[in-house]
């Protein structure tokens, strides 16, 4: 199995940092403005939620690990609790107009995260179970990175210092939200299609990197879509966004999946853990119920039968 893309967490820049005010608003606009960045323990910026706890503990807290059910799940909580301070670094490298910059590959600092996290858990009684000692949940198993993302081809920098987006990510923030009319896999698939839009915004860049560094840029738009979109509406993107990873991290081979389907374990989508359970429970409520449904029908259909009969 191919652990996909995930984020890294590096030092803020108080330089960069302190005329930043980076706070969506209720009805959110089409822009973000930035926010003064807050200092976390061991540079590790993350805005952890309270609901993060309860999911990360129903989804990942049985005792054993499952790829399946836990990653998806860890992984949109945290880059929701990310979400602030990488679209605030998007804020200081990307370029103040719309043409294209051929940026650097930024560097890949999740693991000095890894820590933070678990003792935060830890300090609720979650423990995040490792599948050896050599290998952490977070950034080993799951694949989880946090780092600095830059995506040119959708987002920009307007002449008010703003983060913005472009038409595809207008297309993301419809097609992805819960109540747009579409649910289960069609919903996921929907917006998984949406995601791989926004690298496809500018060309021409194609030309000038080779396969792998246009992988990682592809890959960076997607997860700073992700983040846009858990950034503005938390509540109303986080079941489709853990779904739609769930998909990206069980992928085999180098391409991307094209549409969401059923895993071998039945479960259609890494909905927010708190569902999961639930969903689980109501699966096997209806599979002890088959037994009883079709000696029903039989008995109704010969009753049936009989009334014409007579």
């Amino acid at each position: 199995m191919q652990h996909a893309m995930i984020l890294v967490l590096p030092e803020p820049d108080p330089v960069e940092v302190q005329s930043q005010t980076f706070l969506p608003s209720p009805t959110p606009p089409a822009t973000i403005p930035a926010f003064p960045e807050q200092s976390n323990v061991a540079g590790c910026p993350l805005d952890i939620p309270e609901q993060l706890y309860h999911s990360v503990k129903t989804a990942c807290g049985s005792g054993q690990v499952h790829q399946t059910r836990c990653c998806p799940v860890l992984a949109a909580w945290l880059y929701s609790a990310y979400s602030k301070a990488a679209l605030h670094r998007a804020v200081t490298k990307l370029p103040q107009s719309s043409s294209f910059v051929d940026m650097p590959v930024l560097p890949d600092d999740s693991e000095r995260c890894v820590d933070f996290v678990e003792k935060a858990l830890g300090n609720r009684g979650i423990e995040l179970v490792k599948p050896n000692e050599t290998c952490d949940v977070v950034y080993c198993y799951c694949g989880i990175r946090l780092h600095p993302l830059s995506c040119p081809e959708a987002f920009s920098v307007d002449s008010q210092g703003k983060l913005v987006g472009d038409k595809s990510v207008k297309k993301l923030e419809r097609d992805c939200l819960s109540n747009n009319g579409y649910t289960g896999l069609a919903g996921c698939s929907k917006c998984l299609n949406s995601l791989y839009l926004l690298s496809e915004g500018r060309v021409g860049n194609k030309s000038r990197s080779d396969d792998r560094t246009r992988k990682m840029r592809s890959r960076d738009c997607q997860l700073m879509g992700l983040m846009w979109l858990l950034n503005r509406n938390r509540s109303g993107y986080i079941h489709t966004v853990s779904a739609v990873l769930r998909a990206l991290m069980l992928t085999q081979g180098s391409s991307d999946p094209q549409s969401c389907t059923l895993n071998s374990d039945g479960m259609p989508l890494a909905v927010d853990s708190s569902e999961i359970n639930d969903e689980s429970h109501a699966v096997a409520i209806q599979a002890s119920l088959y037994p009883y449904i079709l000696p029903l029908v039989l008995v109704y259909i010969n009753f049936v039968a009989l009334l014409f009969k007579y």
